[in-house]
């Protein structure tokens, strides 16, 4: 017997054996990766996941998601998701994986959703991994517009610290800025008090929806306030959007019998570089108008909202529209990369903030 094993002929045929069960072990373990890369060795939530969204177009938000801190990034991935729109494509929002999360990202993307939804295009996505930042997505109104119809009602929990708010055709709501004045002086100076310079700002971006209105889009004039109150450090942070055309857009279209018609050549002296962050600068400051019209500037819009900053009624005032972003607060004005189609205004009222007594 063991002459046997020695003999040429039994080495061939274990040689060949070996070469079969290698190959087979080969074939097993490319098979298990096949099996796992089809979705088969995955875990149930992920199978899950898969099957929801096969259907739809899976956009990815970028991982520091603030419009205020990160502008270009954000912009970048709102017109990724406003031209999925545009071609009446589902979309599915990838959240996982972000690190940093504020109430700008949010409010933004509610109000891109709510285009999705007017047109019945499907619109999903999933939770952050961070728990925090999944809380702070759960605490705003993000689910409550993502679950039900939006509407032409404008809905107001008192108490309620972080909240959205919409309306649709219709540019002013003097009730709604009472009710915010009351409830954001209450949580920074412990009881109500009047903040003319916060009722005029909401006031003032409500009527300045109309002015920047989609051309195309006639009637759909909607804008988009976001509270956020901070206990701990007595302060009250607001967000307004208004997903227009933007300002310089908006400027472009100027009918001829409008003042506002030939702006630039009436202006182009006084530009260094002609760019719109010098143009929206001398904008702010009254400038503009003054060269323009030939007249003074009455405090509306977004000049008058600077001049309630100026007289120390509101703080840390910047706003994005089209390709500039503004840090009134500091004077700096900044060109980006990336166009946002709308006018983004964000504004804190805290403590060194001037106030009078409430008068019931």
């Amino acid at each position: 017997m063991k002459k046997l094993y020695t003999t040429s002929r039994y080495k061939k045929r274990n040689k060949s054996r070996a070469k079969r069960l290698l190959k087979r072990r080969i074939l097993s373990k490319q098979k298990g990766i096949s099996k796992n890369f089809n979705g088969q060795g995955k875990s149930k939530e992920l199978r899950q996941e898969e099957k929801l969204i096969s259907d739809y177009t899976k956009i990815t938000a970028p991982k520091h998601f603030s419009f205020i801190e990160k502008p270009e990034e954000t912009i970048k991935f709102i017109n990724k998701l406003e031209r999925l729109y545009l071609n009446n494509s589902s979309v599915f929002i990838n959240l996982k994986d972000i690190t940093y999360l504020d109430y700008s990202a949010v409010t933004i993307l509610v109000s891109v959703m709510f285009s999705f939804k007017t047109r019945n295009i499907k619109f999903n996505g999933n939770f952050p991994r961070n728990d925090d930042l999944a809380k702070l997505l759960i605490n705003s109104d993000f689910f409550k517009y993502l679950n039900k119809p939006i509407g032409q009602k404008l809905e107001y929990a008192l108490g309620k610290e972080n909240q959205i708010f919409t309306r649709a055709n219709k540019e002013v709501n003097s009730e709604l800025g009472y009710l915010v004045m009351a409830e954001a002086s209450t949580t920074i100076w412990g009881e109500r008090r009047t903040c003319k310079g916060l009722q005029r700002t909401i006031l003032e971006l409500m009527q300045n929806t109309n002015n920047h209105a989609d051309i195309n889009k006639k009637g759909e004039k909607h804008w988009w306030l976001s509270v956020n109150h901070d206990n701990p450090n007595k302060k009250v942070s607001f967000i307004f959007i208004d997903y227009g055309v933007g300002i310089f857009e908006s400027l472009k279209h100027k009918p001829n019998d409008n003042k506002w018609f030939g702006w630039f050549e009436k202006i182009k002296n006084r530009l260094i570089h002609g760019d719109n962050d010098e143009i929206f600068k001398l904008l702010l400051e009254g400038q503009m108008h003054l060269t323009v019209t030939g007249q003074h500037f009455r405090g509306k819009g977004l000049p008058g909202i600077r001049e309630v900053l100026s007289r120390n009624q509101i703080s840390n005032l910047k706003v994005i529209s089209n390709n500039v972003f503004a840090d009134v607060s500091n004077n700096k004005y900044v060109k980006l990369k990336e166009e946002f189609s709308g006018t983004f205004v964000t504004w804190e009222l805290n403590e060194k903030n001037i106030n009078i007594k409430w008068i019931a």
